[in-house]
């Protein structure tokens, strides 16, 4: 290795713990090595995703968080001695032997913030209206929502209205940190970081005086508001002994203008919740309760895209809050917050901005991250899209005030592998084979590398002369860099691998029986749907990769996009920041109602609609379009909206090549079912792994 990235790999004492570079694992939900929601049990998941992690250099990785009381069970976790001492120090012992180090994430509670699913919010209004009093629910939802005050709305439905957590309650959480910090000690975990002072969790809502209106010893000062959390740290110390590290994720800003909005970067507001002010004042009571690492960020679930930022955000978007803090503590200051360029974290490292770089979602999309870095091998590093497709989709909408999506919370949209290391192991092929891949997008190219590596002769047929397929018009905004990155990083890919790309060439139905192949995989991608009113076909008139390619350029200000689905707002937000007046035209109730659409994208666009004051019309139905713009109907009737252009994204239709062949042919991507790309990149595996 060269000076370039040496400072990245310098050791970081925290507390007595030494480790052995400067690339913090940072906890995710789905990761959790202990599940706890009705009682707790090993998640045998995450056993080769963290070793894997640990061989490829990952100093200190922080599972992700493991409450202290199962979430809607009576078990407490450090009642697990089956479990700590079983599956998790076995656990500990190896990935010990790769010299990284394990500290395990404990919540206290989500509180306001916990997800408001169809259960429980389907307890809670039974209760409130009292049609169950005769059946007892199955578990308190009450305690669930528990939050420092009473009559706080939950982040998610904010007709759910939390209940006072008591003193007893607060007595005893702080007493099973010491008993669960102990037990951990035992089965060999290095430390523990408490989840905490950060993202609008039940232990920040304590410290935020918007959310917090006790008049005892937890409420008023900062210093009371910290009181919970720093009687937590003591504990921990006091059991454990002061040498065993204790971290604080901290969110350093909450980023907030009220209940359910938050500011944009560069947005003027006054703090809602906690400010730059209050946050250096509250890294130095935890240092002094005993704190030994501050794992930082910004924001919490009322500004959700500080904490989980979504490709809208800029790289590196919390750098700023987390060095402001830096001058006024004595311990490690971790960054956390789309920091995976590595050029921009050794900067911040020389720069002593901050300590340590923390990475999360960087880390589930490539587990070689810190071992490509440090062989300077940046270029081979898939880019992680910041979309949330397959480590956090969670969604919220208008009719769905909190959906988790089935399967595994954790994985990754572009690499299947996360997670599911045993299943999605790429091997040599039993039997080499000529593939043909009909169509060079990103399905496409996906097939063609999987195939390559596993050792089948492969050829793309590409009809226009570029890869990357409708990708390119979807990553065409200037807010899509990673998007532009992975078409570059597929590019390399099927150069390195020696794939042959057949450009300018059109392969239909009746050419494939032609084709030397033995299979075929079909990624021909979808077709935009066409607008059927009287006057889509007029010049104004364009369709969504038209814009998005610069195929048709606008020439005036007030555009119209039909269709509030997330391509047409990201085309709003695109316009928006170019200057222009977008306007969305939905016929739905809501924009982005989207399944599996994670609420931080969702929340950063409607917040920048906010902002920009950007109009929008629902359950509304163009019937028109003509010279002076869009006529609609409404509930209230027509209503013509005077516009220059008109930008269509009403949806995609699949574009299979249909008919009889003798090949065995798989289809794959938009092409069998139009979706995101996720649905993309795994069908690709599953197609190209069945080979």
């Amino acid at each position: 290795m060269s000076n370039k990235y040496e400072q990245l790999f310098q050791p970081l004492k925290i507390g007595q713990v030494k480790i052995k570079n400067r690339i913090v694992l940072c906890a995710m939900e789905g990761t959790n090595l202990v599940e706890g929601m009705t009682k707790y049990e090993f998640n045998k998941h995450c056993r080769d995703y963290y070793l894997e992690r640990a061989k490829n250099e990952v100093a200190l990785m922080v599972p992700g968080m493991v409450t202290i009381k199962s979430v809607i069970g009576d078990s407490w976790l450090g009642d697990q001695e089956e479990i700590m001492m079983g599956p998790v120090k076995s656990l500990m012992d190896e990935i010990h032997t790769y010299g990284s180090k394990v500290f395990m994430q404990i919540g206290a509670g989500m509180g306001r913030a916990m997800v408001a699913i169809k259960p429980l919010r389907d307890i809670y209004y039974a209760q409130k209206d009292g049609s169950n009093i005769e059946k007892p629910a199955p578990f308190d939802v009450d305690r669930i929502f528990r939050s420092p005050s009473a009559g706080l709305p939950n982040v998610w439905d904010p007709n759910i209205l939390s209940t006072e957590m008591t003193k007893e309650e607060i007595h005893q959480i702080v007493k099973e940190y010491g008993k669960a910090a102990a037990l951990c000690k035992k089965a060999g975990i290095d430390g523990i970081e408490i989840h905490a002072v950060h993202e609008g969790y039940l232990l920040d809502q304590f410290t935020i005086s918007a959310t917090n209106h006790r008049t005892d010893e937890y409420g008023g000062s900062l210093e009371n508001r910290f009181r919970f959390v720093t009687e937590i740290i003591r504990e921990i110390k006091s059991v454990c002994g002061s040498s065993y590290p204790v971290s604080i994720r901290y969110s350093v800003e909450s980023k907030m203008i009220g209940f359910n909005k938050g500011a944009l970067p560069g947005e003027d507001y006054i703090e809602f919740g906690r400010d730059l002010e209050e946050g250096i004042k509250g890294a130095k009571l935890l240092e002094g309760a005993g704190a030994d690492m501050l794992n930082t960020d910004n924001g919490s679930y009322d500004s959700w895209f500080w904490a989980h930022p979504p490709l809208y955000m800029p790289l590196s978007c919390n750098l700023e809050s987390s060095a402001a803090i830096k001058p006024y503590v004595n311990i490690p200051v971790v960054c956390a917050g789309r920091m995976e360029n590595p050029d921009t974290a050794v900067q911040a490292l020389k720069e002593n901005k901050v300590d340590g770089i923390g990475i999360a979602r960087q880390l589930l999309c490539d587990g070689e991250y810190v071992l490509k870095i440090k062989e300077e091998r940046v270029e081979d590093i898939r880019p992680c899209l910041a979309c949330h497709n397959g480590c956090f989709g969670v969604s919220k909408y208008k009719g769905n005030p909190g959906s988790i999506p089935e399967g595994k919370m954790g994985c990754c949209a572009i690499n299947p592998v996360t997670l599911q290391e045993q299943e999605y192991q790429i091997t040599p092929a039993k039997i080499k084979k000529e593939i043909a891949i009909i169509g060079g997008g990103i399905g496409g190219m996906e097939a063609a590398r999987l195939c390559a590596m596993r050792g089948h002769e492969v050829t793309i047929y590409e009809k226009t002369d570029e890869l990357g397929g409708v990708f390119i018009a979807a990553g065409a905004p200037d807010f899509k860099e990673k998007d532009k990155m992975l078409i570059e990083w597929y590019k390399r890919q099927i150069s390195s691998l020696n794939i042959k790309v057949l450009y300018n060439t059109q392969i239909n139905m009746e050419d494939l029986d032609s084709l030397t192949a033995d299979e075929i995989i079909v990624a021909t991608g979808a077709y935009p749907r066409k607008l059927d009113v009287p006057g889509a076909e007029l010049n104004l008139v364009m369709e969504a990769i038209e814009y998005l390619r610069g195929r048709k350029k606008l020439h005036g200000d007030r555009v119209a996009i039909i269709g509030g689905g997330l391509t047409g707002c990201e085309i709003a937000y695109d316009l928006n920041l170019k200057g222009k007046q977008p306007i969305i035209i939905e016929m739905m109730d809501d924009i982005l109602k989207i399944d599996g659409l994670s609420a931080a994208n969702a929340n950063f666009l409607r917040d920048a609609f906010r902002k920009y004051e950007t109009p929008i019309y629902l359950e509304s139905r163009v019937i028109e379009i003509n010279d002076r713009g869009v006529v609609i109907m409404t509930s209230q009737g027509k209503e013509v909206i005077e516009v220059d252009h008109v930008i269509t994204s009403i949806g995609y239709v699949p574009s299979p090549l249909s008919g009889n062949s003798n090949k065995n042919i798989h289809i794959i991507g938009d092409a069998q079912k139009v979706g995101n790309l996720m649905n993309v990149v795994w069908g690709a595996y599953n197609a190209a792994l069945s080979i």
